[in-house]
């Protein structure tokens, strides 16, 4: 039975963690419902119950992105679905050269292998 309390007293450490830095680190003008200050203070305060209510009441919305309006009345909006995408999209080469590692390096290869044998 100990173990339970310590597991619930870890899990309140943790929340409590949590909620105080992301208050923390939130912008003040996402902040919902009361200044960040005063949700600070009432995490601070309200170790099991401050917590909670910031993460339901307190804490920024997840920003979702809006859907532009369409500028031409004549032209509705069609909605993107799984349908309309091209499979050979995914397949093209891309332009990005990826990073070399070491061994793939020739120029690296040719200086390690002046510092290993200085004498050729």
């Amino acid at each position: 039975m100990v173990w339970l309390g310590a597991l619930i007293t870890l899990i309140s450490i943790v929340l409590w963690v949590y909620a105080f830095f992301d208050a923390l680190t939130s912008s003040a003008e996402e902040v919902r419902n009361l200044p960040k200050l005063l949700w600070l203070v009432i995490i601070l305060i309200f170790m099991l119950v401050g917590p909670l209510l910031w993460l339901f009441l307190g804490r920024p919305r997840a920003s979702v992105p809006e859907e532009a309006e369409p500028e031409d009345d004549s032209a509705p909006m069609t909605a993107a679905s799984l349908d309309d995408l091209d499979p050979s999209d995914f397949q093209k080469p891309s332009t990005h050269r990826p990073p070399l590692g070491p061994d793939d390096d020739p120029d690296f290869l040719r200086r390690l292998n002046k510092r290993i044998n200085p004498e050729d």
